[in-house]
């Protein structure tokens, strides 16, 4: 179970990364226990998700003629699923990679910090498709919105991989390339 104090570190920890602040990889319970409570920052996930997939939805039932039904249940399930995969995607591919790749040691602190910046990272990225979705920015600005919301996060992911794993360009690169590929698959 998640407690207040480890969503308000991990939440602390997270947005310091965000704002290039290195060191704050510190501040994330990197034992096993705080390994496995990270992946429960997926609930402070899911409001977030809900509103993008109310608005998806919204933007695919104005493209459908009248007559046409529209399946709200598989749409639902299929949502969830791919939340769920795209969850435990990277952790796992990085997992086969870590020793490899030479950051074994580090394999803990990356997946945790990851973790605790998804929910920063979800907020960046679902707001584009949530404000086009329910009619408040047009597709243009949605647009623009987007390619800033990506930008944003290609950053912030760079700074986490680079602070947490401790390394150079090129490996940080390749994981943040990795986890982006892997949430398009």
């Amino acid at each position: 179970m998640l407690s207040a104090d480890d969503v308000q570190r991990g939440l602390t920890g997270a947005w310091r990364l965000f704002l290039g602040k290195r060191e704050a990889v510190r501040l994330f319970d990197t034992t096993y226990t705080g390994f496995w409570r990270s992946f429960l920052a997926v609930i402070l996930v899911l409001p977030i998700y809900v509103l993008y997939i109310g608005a998806e939805r919204r933007m695919i039932m104005a493209d459908l003629p009248l007559e046409v039904p529209f399946d709200e249940l598989p749409f639902a399930l299929t949502r969830i699923i791919a939340l769920a995969i795209d969850w435990a995607a990277f952790p796992l591919v990085t997992a086969l990679l870590a020793r490899p790749l030479g950051f074994a040691n580090h394999y803990v602190r990356l997946v945790v910090a990851f973790n605790w910046g998804s929910p920063i990272v979800s907020g960046i990225g679902a707001l584009p498709g949530i404000l086009l979705g329910f009619g408040i920015v047009p597709q243009g600005g949605a647009t623009l919105l987007l390619f800033a919301a990506l930008v944003l996060t290609v950053r912030f992911r760079f700074i986490t991989a680079r602070a947490a794993l401790d390394c150079g360009f090129s490996l940080a690169a390749g994981l943040v390339a990795l986890e982006f590929l892997l949430s398009l698959v």
